[in-house]
């Protein structure tokens, strides 16, 4: 934490502050730098092809941000000390790790102007650690003090005569970035995260990185697109010819990533099956095939074909390769020719005078949720506008609004009627759905059957709204432990719950579960009966006795990849490993695997 103006001056604290330059010296002589690695990814191969090695300063220091570290480091003069210590435990850690692919590491393209520099300490460096240069891309930042061509250009000699790739970084945060580009020729530049985000909604954004990956083919440059966060980021970019890609989508930077992660990512795009019942529908709900007109045509012919069919009202404009152009509008065409000499000024007119030159357009597999949400979000003046609905970028139909709010609707009191009333999960209908949707991938489901021990007593003892509360608390748990994304949460009623998973952890988060549900299960009993370790009550005979606290009881079995099952016939199997933890006192997780069963949590040994 930073010290306030009062504690550096000794009025409020009893020992001290730190300056900056202190954590400084301590972080660079205990050596108290962390490298993390975040992968970058081939679209176009479906591989990891390198790896970003960021620094980060000790978590509860202020210097933890790798921008104020080098900020005072260069301020304090030990820039070259900590880019030594930065460089020198990357490339360690990347050779220990045997990371495939090229390693990209950040150096200050200043640091060669800096008077105790040793120019070849990298290359001997990479030498040691058994490495060749071909392996390495120095990647200098455009985001640096000075701006000064003539050092970054010596920067870039210096580690190409070494047989070192170059990269120039955060291309949009500077205003001389396209020089540095046209002037250096490096072998990558990768585009600030501003230009990527959201870029799926943003046309300018669009237009950007689509000229700047036709400047990189002609320039012989790998474009870089940083700052991925979502599927429909990823999906424009891929659209647009962007090959080499890198963000959170993937995986966050970690000091020991796993190459597999962002390569099962990968893999689930193709084969996504999503959950709810408006995410598994998509636009193809809404096609409606209408005639289309080429952007040559006069504003008398679009008036003809709107006057044959009153059921139109709008009008595609769809060149000769099928690329939609825009899309003429029936009630903005009649405003404009209803003007006075409105018909004189624009009927001999190409349409293209009045067209809407950005409609929107939504690729046939978008589902529901996303036009809904893309749709929403566009200018009042085009709210209740027609939509362009193509097939890999060429014309298939249009949508219409008015469709859209209807299915959406239907689809939301379906949704509705079929969740639990009181976590609202997801109840029996869309659980089966997501069974059987995800058995017929090859992708391996684990299927968990959740339920209650000691439950009824407690409801009994404590009355039903501290019931619903405690339900309420596992479905919050369950919410939180469980991946938002590759596993599916379900509540069959009362204190049964069904889980699916795909996450590769499923194991690690399901323990989390317990855990979190063990120690907060305890704070709806009072402090008595929390004293005592449970609560005396009546059990299903009348019978007074002894009830420990409400535990979780987890059944979980693999559903076998060499077997055609349906939910109903997991639904039987899983019963079996279900009686099984009713044989465990307390909370457990029981998974049976080709016919075996084991504890896997409390941990039996």
């Amino acid at each position: 934490m930073a010290c306030s103006n009062e504690t550096k001056l000794g009025k409020s604290s009893d020992r001290p502050c730190r300056t900056e330059k202190e954590m400084l010296d301590e972080l660079l002589q205990e050596k108290q730098l962390l490298s993390v690695y975040q992968p970058l990814i081939s679209l176009v191969e479906q591989k990891i092809v390198a790896w970003e090695a960021l620094s980060r300063g000790p978590l509860d220091s202020p210097l933890y941000s790798p921008d104020r570290l080098f900020q005072v480091a260069r301020r304090e003069g030990q820039l070259v000390a900590l880019e030594n210590l930065s460089r020198t435990q990357a490339l360690t850690a990347f050779a220990r790790q045997q990371l495939p692919g090229k390693l990209f590491i950040n150096i200050s393209p200043d640091l060669l102007a800096q008077p105790d520099h040793e120019p070849g300490q990298t290359l001997q460096l990479v030498r040691e650690l058994g490495l060749t240069p071909e392996q390495l891309v120095i990647e200098l930042s455009e985001n640096h003090s000075g701006q000064d061509f003539e050092s970054i250009q010596k920067a870039l000699d210096h580690y190409r005569s070494m047989g070192f790739q170059v990269a120039l970084g955060d291309l949009g945060r500077g205003y001389s970035g396209l020089r540095l580009w046209s002037e250096l020729r490096p072998d990558y530049i990768r585009v600030e995260q501003h230009f990527v985000h959201q870029i799926h909604r943003d046309k300018v954004k669009q237009a950007f990185m689509r000229s700047l990956h036709t400047l990189a083919a002609a320039l012989g440059t790998q474009l870089i697109a940083e700052g991925v966060e979502n599927h429909a980021e990823l999906q424009q970019l891929e659209e647009m010819g962007v090959d080499w890609v890198q963000g959170y989508y993937f995986s966050r930077p970690q000091a020991q990533p796993s190459p597999a992660e962002p390569l099962a990512v990968l893999e689930r795009k193709k084969h996504r099956q999503t959950k709810t019942v408006a995410e598994q529908e998509d636009i193809s709900l809404l096609l409606r095939r209408v005639k289309c007109i080429s952007p040559e045509a006069s504003v008398a012919e679009a008036v003809e074909v709107f006057r044959q069919d009153e059921e139109l009202f709008s009008l595609p404009v769809v060149d000769a390769h099928l690329r939609p152009k825009g899309l003429l509008i029936r009630s903005q065409l009649m405003k404009e020719l209803l003007r006075p000499f409105g018909k004189e000024i624009y009927y001999r007119h190409p349409v293209t005078h009045l067209m809407h030159t950005h409609p929107l357009k939504v690729d046939l597999g978008t589902s529901l949720e996303t036009v809904s949400q893309w749709v929403t979000e566009r200018n009042r003046d085009h709210l209740d506008d027609d939509f362009i609905i193509t097939e890999s970028g060429g014309y298939l139909g249009i949508g219409q609004v008015v469709d859209l709010l209807r299915i959406m609707t239907d689809l939301k009191i379906r949704n509705a009627r079929q969740a639990n009333p009181l976590t609202l999960l997801p109840g029996n209908g869309p659980i089966q759905q997501t069974l059987d949707a995800w058995l017929i991938t090859d992708e391996p489901v684990v299927v968990c059957y959740l339920d209650l021990d000691n439950f009824k007593p407690f409801n009994d003892n404590y009355g039903y709204a501290q019931g619903d509360e405690l339900l309420k608390s596992l479905a919050r748990i369950l919410k939180k432990h469980l991946h938002p994304e590759e596993d599916f949460i379900g509540h069959v009623g009362g204190d049964d719950f069904v889980v699916l998973c795909r996450s590769k952890d499923w194991q690690e988060r399901l323990t989390s579960v317990l855990e979190s549900f063990t120690q907060q299960s305890q704070e709806y009993y009072s402090e008595k009966d929390r004293l005592a370790g449970g609560i005396h009550a009546e059990d299903r005979y009348g019978i007074q006795r002894f009830f420990a606290f409400v535990g979780l009881s987890v059944a979980a079995l693999r559903a076998p990849a060499d077997q055609k099952m349906n939910a109903h016939m997991l639904a039987s199997e899983v019963s079996h490993v279900k009686h099984a933890t009713k044989q465990i006192d307390g909370s457990c997780l029981v998974y049976e695997h080709q016919g075996q069963q084991q504890l896997l949590w409390p941990n039996s040994d």
